[in-house]
Order: structure tokens, then C-alpha cells, then sequence
């Protein structure tokens, strides 16, 4: 299933009437009202010189008119054709960007109509008109990106892809910029990424500040997270690593994707747009946070009204990339696992991958014993089934083509049942300061157990990433947390994390726990459960240290715990055990299984803990989340 549910932007009323959202249909297509406007400063049309300025003859001012208007009247057709819908209102904004109402609206089933063949036949023409006006001014950077931009709209990526490695503008960054957009669209991300990084060196300052700039896609307190960092580039570096939605891809198409949005926002500067509105920092800032819409709808007001909206929709499957606050913003004291959760819901800013459909969450286990070297970093899931799905024809196919494709069944699957596919691609990821700790990749069978184990170095915190990806399917699934990877001294008592094993499981020792790691935290309600763990500074048998286990509900307080624990809260010694024992012979870690019975527990949310209190010690424990079907 998809993260979210579709996007949908459309202007706010500029005048009074019966137009609620969206331009008057009786305004020119630059008309606007000053009040609206001024009222938000943010939506103000951008302050830039007239590209016309660039012209160095007035034939070639001329011309550069001429093609302005051929874009706009363009444009104004397209509103004529766009696929009409019964209009009503819309829900509350989720945010009012500027001039702009955001919000969403809810379908996760949404898929964008076949484009009108006029439009397409419009958008035809409009090309080979500025192609011809682009042989009379080959340096006119507005009309380059017009061609790039309508290009790849029409689902033209090599003919765009040509056109860009053409390019001879006198500010060669805009070449690059250009370039980096079309590769992106063509899913090479490592090509795109190399373009931008030519065109980030090569800009002007202030552009320079403004495509890096943070501010428009980090919520508030990811910004103060990042200015609290001693290096405040190397910190934003490191989020945009976290915020790639795949390890497993080649390259960071959520970084090669901010750039493109800011490459399509220089693009339509001056230009005439669906919504009908000058282009403005609004506007600008709402093509950065979401990206430009997939697809344009008209609505009709219901009622008697006479005004109609245009709106635009991004396709559902779009997530919050960035990770949350908890999974950085770590303790020294802090070393239990935070899970980074897919959250729902309006974020500041999301991203589609393009090889993606959808990105769901990997239900496994991911555990670390210590060692003398690093971190042993182990983690077991069941790799997802592939059902029949709708398959991607060809892997370069621009998104939005592929999403016109499907709705018009041409590539549908048919059947029911279990896909024969190629394997599933599968990988453990430790990410560490910016860089990977561990980069371990396989191939695994779709449905099958996946058991990955890696030394990690040593590090105060990083970010544990297990993947599955299936590109022919477009689908993939991950699990991703924050955890503590610091060296520990070899007299301080602490314990590892604690492992559920397959039912029955008896490893000889530590270095066969990860053959048999249980690969769902799902179990019945009367099976017993198999763990394992390590105690860390215990010196000797002599020194006794006292173990308990039992199971409670997830959901329970600490109050609940403690009238549990004194005896007058239920039978918890029905799920218990206990028992006592020194230290190992040699010195070093105290490894250990054990297995707990499960009383006919109900379905729920449950976690197994264990305790361990030794002499002059505070009690040490772990948990281990699962889920009675």
C-alpha cells in the first residue's frame, strides 16, 4: 500500500465571488488581486531581472515576446481540455502556503487520467514552435528551459536528455542544472547527481544559498538540530544520506530529486502555469517542499456558482523522507534501539521515488552483541511474498507515462496468486556519521527467511537500514532505527540486546545465534518463545548475578508494572521464570538462551524482559517486542 494518501494544491480565492479556490475564470492570465497578494508576503512574484533582459538586439527581444506568448496561450488552451470534475469545496487546508491551499485529500487508490489528446497535440505544436524560435536565439536560457521542461512533461526524456547535452547557454550551470533534471526523470540518479554538482559549483552565490538552503523542507526542529551541530554542512549532509529512501537503489534520488525541483522551479520563472497565477516565492516553495503535480483537474462549482478551480494532484505512495527527531537526537547514557516509524499524515515535505510504487515496513528483529573490535549487528526478517502486481514494462519509463499506462490497463497484470519473479534484492545498512559502517547486499527468494549479520565499527550512534526491493515489481520494504554503537569497557556491567530465536533453537554459542534468528516477531498465542542474550563484566563465577523473565503487555504503565510486580495485579508468575548463576570461566561475554512459555496469551502486543542484577550493580534490562496473532 502507499504511505499517503494523494496531494492536492490549488490556489486560494484572489477575489470574492464564487470562486473559493483558484483564479477568477474571468481575469487575464497574469490578473491578480493586489490585497490577496500583499496580504502574504511569501506569495509575492519573485523579484528577478526580465530574462528578455538578456536580449542584445530588439529582434531578439522580438522573439523572446514571441515566445512568451506562444507558452501562455498554450497554457490557456490546456485549462480549456483538462479533465473536468464536480466541484464542491475542498477540505480544510492541511497548510496555506503564499497564495496556495494544501492538503490531502484522503485516496490512496488515486491514479492520474490519460492526458487529452489535444493537449498532447497542443503541447506538440508548442514544441516545434520554440524549437524553430530556439535556432534565432540559441542563447535565451528562458526558452531552453521552456524546451526542457514541456519535453519532459510529454514524456520525451531522450529527445530532453539530446536537447541538454546540446546546450550552449552562456551560463553553463543552467546546462547542468537541466541536465541533472532530465537523468533524474530517467532514473540515473548517479548521472543526475553528477550534473548537479557541476551546476552547484558553477552557480552564482545566491542561487547557491537558496537550492541549499534547508529551510523549505526541514520542519522546525530538524533545523535546530542541525544548527546545533558543530559541522552544520557535514549534519544537513548526513540527513540528506538518511532521507535516501533505499540504500539498496544506486544513488540518493531523494538529494538528485530536491534538485530537480529546484531546476523545474527556474524553468518557470515568468512562465504562465495551470494555476493562473504570476510565478512567486509560493509557488516556488510548494514545488520544493512536493514537488509540481502529476496531473491538472478542473472543478465546477456545484450550487448555481459559475467559477471553476484548477487543482493539481500528486500521485499517493509520496512519504516523509526525512527521519524523526528521536532517531538523532541521541543521550550518552542512551543505547536502546528507536525505531523510525513511516508516519501518515501532511508532513513538510514528501518524495516518490521514481522506481517505486509503493515502500511498505519490514516486520523482523534487529539485535547487537559486543565485541572486542565493534559491533555485531545482526538482522532476520521474512522477505515479503510478491503478488500479482502491475509490472514495469521498461525500468527507464518516465513515471507519469507509466502511471498513464496503468490506467489504461496496458500493463496490468492478470491472476491471482503467487508471481514468479527474479530474487528479491536484500541488504543490511549501518550508517555512521554520514558514512556506511556496513554495506552487506544479497539476493534472497520472495517469501523466504533473510539473515544478515555484520561487524560494525565503533560509534556513539547510527542508523540501522534492513531492505528488500523488488524493481520488477516496483515495490520495496525496509526497517529502519537509531541505536548506540559505543565502545564499553570490559568492567562495566551492561547486557546485549535481547534476540528472539526460532522455537526450539539451541545455539552452541554466540556465533550461531544469527543462523537461527526467528525472522517474525509474530508467534501463537500457546507457543513458547526461545531467546538469547549477553551479560557484559560479570569477572568470575564467584561473582552471582540474580535473572528474571517475564512477559507483559505492551501497553502497560509503569504503575500497572509495579502492582503487577508486588502480586496484586494478576498472574504474572504464570509467565515468569528466574534463576541465578556467577560469571563465565574466562573473562568475556556471558552467553545465554532460554525459553518462555506463553499461558494461551490473547492476540496483542506483548514484550518479553529480561532482567539482571548482580552485586553493587543497578538492575540491568532488555526487551524484545512481539505480537500474539
Amino acid at each position: 500500500m502507499p504511505i499517503s494518501s494523494a496531494l492536492t494544491v490549488a490556489a486560494l480565492a484572489l477575489s470574492g465571488g464564487d470562486v473559493r479556490y483558484g483564479a477568477p475564470p474571468d481575469t487575464g492570465p497574469y490578473a491578480h488581486d493586489a490585497r490577496s497578494v500583499s496580504a502574504a508576503a511569501r506569495g509575492a512574484p519573485l523579484q528577478r531581472a526580465p530574462a528578455s533582459a538578456i536580449q542584445s538586439s530588439p529582434d531578439s527581444a522580438a522573439i523572446h515576446e514571441r515566445a512568451r506568448r506562444l507558452q501562455s496561450r498554450f497554457e490557456s488552451n490546456r485549462l480549456r481540455y483538462l479533465p473536468r470534475t464536480l466541484g464542491g469545496g475542498h477540505p480544510d487546508c492541511d497548510e496555506v502556503i503564499g497564495r496556495l491551499c494544501i492538503w490531502d485529500d484522503g485516496d490512496d487508490g488515486w491514479t492520474p487520467r490519460p492526458e487529452p489528446e489535444k493537449i498532447v497535440a497542443l503541447r506538440t505544436e508548442l514544441l516545434a514552435a520554440l524549437d524553430s524560435l530556439a535556432r534565432e536565439i540559441p542563447g535565451d536560457h528562458w526558452v531552453f528551459g521552456q524546451r526542457i521542461r514541456y519535453l519532459v512533461e510529454a514524456g520525451r526524456l531522450e529527445d530532453a536528455a539530446s536537447l541538454a547535452d546540446r546546450c550552449g547557454l552562456p551560463d553553463r550551470w543552467r546546462c547542468d542544472a537541466y541536465l541533472g533534471y532530465v537523468r533524474h526523470r530517467q532514473q540515473s540518479i548517479h548521472g543526475a547527481e553528477q550534473a548537479f554538482r557541476r551546476a552547484l559549483d558553477a552557480m552564482p552565490a545566491r542561487i547557491f544559498a537558496d537550492w541549499t538552503d534547508p529551510e523549505p523542507v526541514l520542519g522546525r526542529d530538524l533545523r535546530r538540530w542541525v544548527s546545533e551541530q558543530p559541522d552544520s554542512a557535514a549534519a544537513m549532509d548526513r540527513l540528506w544520506m538518511l532521507a535516501d529512501p533505499l540504500f539498496l537503489a544506486p544513488g540518493n534520488d531523494r538529494w538528485s530529486a530536491h534538485m530537480s525541483r529546484w531546476s523545474y522551479a527556474m524553468s518557470s520563472e515568468e512562465a504562465r502555469n495551470p494555476y493562473r497565477m504570476p510565478w512567486g516565492d509560493d509557488l516556488e516553495e510548494v514545488t520544493v517542499r512536493y514537488g509540481w503535480p502529476v496531473a491538472w483537474e478542473r472543478s465546477w462549482r456545484t450550487g448555481g456558482g459559475t467559477g471553476y478551480s484548477v487543482s493539481g494532484l500528486d500521485y499517493p505512495g509520496e512519504f516523509r523522507s526525512f527521519p524523526p527527531l528521536e532517531v538523532l537526537d541521541w543521550g550518552r547514557e542512551r543505547v536502546e534501539p528507536v525505531v523510525w516509524e513511516l508516519r501518515d499524515g501532511h508532513a513538510r515535505t514528501k518524495h516518490s521515488p521514481p522506481y517505486l510504487d509503493s515502500l511498505g515496513v519490514l516486520e523482523g528483529q534487529i539485535g547487537r552483541f559486543w565485541r572486542r573490535n565493534g559491533v555485531l549487528v545482526m538482522g532476520a526478517w521474512e522477505s515479503p511474498r510478491l503478488e500479482r502486481a502491475d509490472l514495469a514494462p521498461d525500468a527507464t519509463v518516465d513515471p507519469a507515462e507509466l502511471r498513464n499506462r496503468i490506467v489504461a490497463g496496458v500493463t496490468r497484470g492478470t491472476g491471482s496468486g503467487p508471481l514468479a519473479a527474479p530474487p528479491l534484492r536484500a541488504g543490511l545498512f549501518v550508517e555512521q556519521d554520514g558514512a556506511f559502517g556496513v554495506d552487506v547486499r544479497t539476493n534472497v527468494a520472495a517469501g523466504g527467511p533473510v539473515r544478515l549479520s555484520a561487524l560494525a565499527p565503533w560509534s556513539d550512534w547510527g542508523v540501522v537500514s534492513l531492505e528488500t526491493w523488488s524493481p520488477e515489481t516496483r515495490r520495496a520494504h525496509r526497517l529502519r532505527a537509531g541505536m548506540g554503537f559505543r565502545y564499553i569497557m570490559p568492567d562495566l556491567l551492561t547486557l546485549s540486546d535481547l534476540l528472539l530465536l526460532e522455537t526450539g533453537a539451541e545455539p552452541a554459542g554466540p556465533a550461531e545465534v544469527a543462523e537461527v534468528l526467528r525472522t517474525s516477531t509474530e508467534v501463537a498465542g500457546d507457543e513458547p518463545l526461545t531467546l538469547a542474550f549477553e551479560v557484559y563484566g560479570l569477572r568470575s563465577p564467584s561473582e552471582l548475578a540474580d535473572f528474571r523473565a517475564w512477559v507483559e503487555k505492551s501497553d502497560e504503565g509503569f504503575l500497572t508494572r509495579a502492582v503487577r510486580w508486588l502480586g496484586f495485579g494478576g498472574d504474572r508468575e504464570q509467565v515468569m521464570i528466574g534463576w541465578e548463576e556467577g560469571g563465565p570461566e574466562r573473562r568475556g561475554p556471558l552467553f545465554r538462551t532460554f525459553s518462555i512459555g506463553l499461558p494461551d496469551l490473547e492476540p496483542g502486543k506483548y514484550e518479553v524482559v529480561i532482567e539482571v542484577t548482580a552485586r553493587g550493580h543497578a538492575p540491568l534490562g532488555a526487551r524484545r517486542a512481539f505480537t500474539v496473532r
